[in-house]
């Protein structure tokens, strides 16, 4: 069920500025991302493959919060773009790396400078001490629905 929209945001549950946030977020980013023509999805891989080096698909979707399926759909989009190639890992037979190309790495240095100043942004106003009671509180929330969903899963847990 979907919450209702508060007349103001001031009276808004925890869930709902959640999500405002969220949306905004996904805004402000995405308007960010209209030159370069990438989805948010396709700037991390690049962002994590910048900062982070080569990876196999599992390890890459896992740091850039998909499923695999969708992942290696992103990393076919992006490879026939020419900002990523696939190569065999020599550590390992089956398992295949992605890695940024030369030509995408101008790229991958101009997101890295706009995520910081929107990380930066975001955050203004805020002081540490009021960012580390805020990153405790989400984690929790987070945690806490991680929780709710491990139960929603075991039946037993969800009959007690």
């Amino acid at each position: 069920m979907q919450e209702p929209m508060p007349d103001t945001l001031t009276q808004a549950s925890l869930g709902t500025l959640a999500a405002a946030v969220r949306r905004r977020l996904k805004h402000v980013v995405g308007a960010r991302l209209v030159p370069f023509r990438l989805t948010i999805q396709q700037a991390w891989v690049l962002l994590v493959l910048h900062e982070q080096g080569p990876s196999s698909l599992h390890p890459l979707a896992q740091q850039t919060w998909m499923d695999d399926p969708t992942a290696s759909r992103v990393v076919k989009a992006m490879v026939g773009r020419g900002l990523l190639r696939t190569q065999p890992d020599p550590k390992h037979g089956r398992r295949i790396l992605i890695s940024l190309t030369p030509e995408a790495l101008p790229m991958a240095q101009e997101l890295q400078q706009i995520v910081a100043g929107i990380r930066a942004s975001l955050v203004r106003g805020l002081s540490p001490d009021q960012q580390a009671l805020l990153r405790e509180g989400l984690l929790a929330m987070i945690a806490n629905l991680d929780a709710m969903s491990a139960d929603s899963a075991d039946p037993a847990a969800a009959a007690s």
